[in-house]
This record gives C-alpha cells, structure tokens and sequence, in this order.
C-alpha cells in the first residue's frame, strides 16, 4: 500500500508549503529523505524530520513510527539560514 506523507517545510526558500510523497509504509526514513532531497535540493545531512515531538531516525521506516496516509511530516533544516538581503 502506498502512502500519501504530507510534509510541511520550514525553510526559508519553502517556508509554507506543503510536499505530498508517496512512499511505502516499509520506506525508511532515510529513503524518504532522499525522495525529498529530489524535490527541494535540501542535503541530506540538513533535513530533520518530525512527527508530532520526535525527531525521526534514518534507520527507522515509517511503519515504527506509525505514520499513516494523510498524516504531517516537518521537515526543518538543521543550519542557520542566511538570507541573501537582510530584513530592514
């Protein structure tokens, strides 16, 4: 069964926006994580996933964490963005 993994980013450049994956319950963090690096070009080693208050561990699948269809994945960056002009 595959399912729909809402992920909602937190990063400057995507700060907002919602990004639907379909992946399979047995898909480890880390694979997911990488379908992510495809679509935000954000490095693997920056991405931190959360679901609810626990940060998730690569090696875990979502069937661990029990993470369902339909269900909030945040994906925050691990480093301090600088933007490019200051906010005045």
């Amino acid at each position: 069964m595959n399912l729909k993994i809402i992920v909602y980013n937190k990063t400057r450049q995507y700060a907002g926006h919602t990004i639907e994956v379909a992946v399979k319950r047995k898909c480890t963090i880390k694979q997911l994580k990488e379908k992510l690096l495809d679509i935000t070009e954000i490095p693997l080693d920056t991405q931190c996933l959360i679901f609810g208050v626990q940060q998730l561990d690569d090696e875990k699948t979502l069937k661990q964490y029990f993470i369902r269809n339909g269900y909030t994945i945040y994906l925050t960056p691990t480093y301090v963005e600088v933007p490019d002009m200051p906010n005045l």
